[in-house]
């Protein structure tokens, strides 16, 4: 009969006991524990971070994910402690212990848990949760009067710029200090925050770190106020009864001057950052974003992500040569922005960089108007839009518009005045027909058209003050007609990607493929039946629903070649004595270029024309390399 297996979990209870030679005690106690027992160590699981929950405590989760396996038998602990003090997860652990057949040994007690114990060991959960929730206050109620009373400065070791001493003193390392200062005067010069970075990433410039200088770095140092030796504490706090880091009010902040030897003066760092401000408000940005990921001035701002290096696509502007007035408008990844493209293998470096230096990205560069028509293509799907009668919607829209903005009291009352000026002027020309006819007297005829001048002269005047408001009245037909023609070219595409962008969590950058990945708490009434189109539904993978749609790259550019070389291999395949014409409308290419690119597949071996004379066919040769490989050979 095989030996039990049996697994080891250890880790300190409290941030005291966290000393490497308790923590070794502990490993050799279980070990015995489980020689003595006669069973099989299959693994150890030893932790030193100590806390409440099991957030960032990578051997509990290893452990927790292993129960699901034939792994081992049995697990070993010192004290139901030191597994945990928070009551959700204990009999959370325990559920998926006991359904796969696990069993738990405390060696202090010399016993196993048993069902008779879930009782003792839930009062006991709750005990050791309500000792962590004490102690998380004391805590906090301790560094908040360390802080307020002017103890020892509290700072990390990757503060950049200073460090902190073996007696709580903070000193200044004078190489970042120097570096530090000139990021204040290019700031203060009128450099932006990317500006700055790529001057010192020229200059091969590296953090302690190994890392570049990066804008968002750029942009945390002017904005601490810890370069002009004013320190804020205060500002987070951690929750025991959510588990969470919360930000502190503004007013609970806590102020302590000359808490850090200045690294610049006062003058240069409120130069900096009112110039960095400036900035911001001319560009219609904030460029402090550290505070407020995902949210941006674009739709598309925080939603693209690079699959090669993990980092955010920014937007950029560019002008062609042939076109100076409409400007390019492209998503780059900001390590490309940055750093550029990665080197070629085998390239000689051309300045000393640290061995860690951090490489370019050799991403794709997505323009704006492709990506929104390829959101527009799905859209409508997803909103429900398809077959919907938009000309009807836009003509009921416009009725409801210029009942609404044409119903103003001065349009009303000008409109009004005007038939009341035709009625008197249809008066004057009845009461002159009967003067002509003998009808009425020279007398009554004066008197009556006196009456109808001194009408309509009132009616003139007032008519004149309303047409002071003849300007507002035609904005209103021109938001009107505006309106309109955004309905009428596009406004429904682009109102179904708008809301459908709410739903989408991240589009994810490939070589050739883009991925949409919508939220999946948003997605639930998309999948109901409610909106008749069950067919659409991205594919669901590890919790997000994931569309994946091929980017149509632009056929100047080496993958665009490869898809139309690719696009005409399987026309002629089908259709062998398709034209170059028909190519043309079936690819949505110039005649032309189709020529151009059936010209480079026959120059390469791949295609052959069978015949003379215009007539024949045409026959593949061989078929195309795959997509990489003909990238990295030129296209072909």
């Amino acid at each position: 009969m095989a030996l039990p297996r049996a697994v080891i979990y250890c880790r300190c209870s409290t941030e005291e006991e966290s000393q490497t030679k308790a923590l070794r005690k502990q490993v050799e106690e279980s070990e015995t524990c489980i020689r003595e027992q006669g069973w099989v160590l299959a693994d150890r699981y030893v932790e030193l971070k100590s806390g409440a929950t099991t957030r960032g405590r990578d051997e509990y989760n290893r452990l927790f994910h292993d129960l699901q396996s034939d792994k081992f038998d049995i697990i070993v602990i010192k004290s139901q402690d030191r597994l945990m003090r928070n009551v959700k997860d204990w009999y959370l652990f325990l559920d998926r212990m006991l359904s796969h057949g696990k069993r738990l040994f405390m060696y202090i007690e010399q016993k196993f848990y048993t069902a008779d114990d879930a009782l003792i060991t839930g009062i006991k959960a709750i005990l050791a949760e309500e000792y962590s929730r004490e102690l998380s206050k004391k805590i906090n109620n301790a560094h908040h009067s360390r802080q307020k009373n002017g103890g020892k400065v509290m700072l990390t070791s990757r503060v950049f710029g200073f460090l902190k001493m073996a007696d709580g003193s903070v000193k200044v390392i004078e190489e970042e200090a120097e570096i530090i200062r000139k990021i204040y005067a290019y700031s203060a010069a009128g450099y932006g925050s990317r500006a700055i970075s790529n001057i010192f990433f020229k200059q091969g410039y590296v953090k302690r770190t190994g890392n570049t200088l990066t804008a968002a770095s750029v942009t945390r140092i002017i904005r601490n106020p810890l370069y002009k030796g004013t320190m804020i504490m205060n500002r987070l706090h951690y929750d025991f009864e959510t588990k969470k880091t919360v930000k502190v009010p503004k007013e609970q902040w806590i102020y302590r001057e000359g808490a850090a030897p200045a690294i610049v003066d006062r003058e240069l760092w409120e130069q900096a950052n009112q110039a960095m401000t400036d900035r911001a408000a001319k560009f219609h940005c904030n460029e402090d974003r550290t505070g407020d990921r995902g949210k941006g001035q674009y739709e598309l701002s925080g939603k693209i992500v690079c699959c090669q290096c993990g980092k955010p696509y920014y937007r950029t502007r560019r002008y062609g040569y042939a076109d100076r007035e409409h400007p390019v408008i492209e998503w780059k990844c900001s390590t490309y922005l940055e750093k550029g493209r990665k080197p070629p293998q085998g390239s000689v470096k051309t300045r000393k960089e640290a061995g860690s230096f951090p490489r370019g990205c050799d991403s794709i560069h997505l323009h704006e108007n492709t990506v929104l028509d390829l959101l527009e293509r799905i859209s409508s799907d997803y909103c429900g839009f398809k077959g919907l009668d938009k000309d009807r919607i836009v003509g009921y829209t416009d009725r409801i518009l210029r009942n609404i903005l044409s119903g103003t009291s001065a349009r009303k009352a000008l409109e009004k005045t005007e038939k009341e000026e035709q009625r008197l002027e249809a008066q004057k020309d009845v009461l002159l027909t009967k003067l002509l006819e003998g009808v009425i007297s020279d007398k009554n005829y004066q008197k009556k058209n006196d009456a109808l001048e001194k009408e309509l002269y009132r009616l003139k005047v007032q008519k004149e003050g309303f047409k002071q408001n003849e300007p507002e009245i035609r904005y209103s037909q021109q938001r009107i007609e505006r309106i309109r023609n955004r309905l009428e070219n596009g406004g429904f595409e682009k109102a179904a990607v708008s809301a459908m962008l709410k739903d989408i969590r991240e589009i994810r950058v490939h070589e050739w493929q883009l991925e949409i990945c919508f939220d999946p708490l948003r997605m639930t009434d998309v999948s109901s039946d409610k909106r008749g189109h069950t067919a659409w539904m991205p594919e669901r993978l590890s919790g997000d629903f994931i569309l994946r749609l091929d980017y149509p790259f632009a056929p100047e550019t080496a993958r665009g070649r490869y898809l139309d070389r690719r696009k005409i291999m399987e026309f002629l395949r089908r259709t062998p004595s398709m034209t170059a014409g028909k190519l043309a409308e079936q690819t949505g290419r110039s005649v032309y270029m189709v020529r151009k690119r059936m010209e480079e597949l026959s120059k390469g071996g791949y295609i052959r024309f069978n015949g003379r004379g215009g007539r024949g066919t045409w026959e593949i040769l061989k078929e195309l390399p795959d997509k990489e490989e003909s990238i990295r050979d030129g296209g072909l």
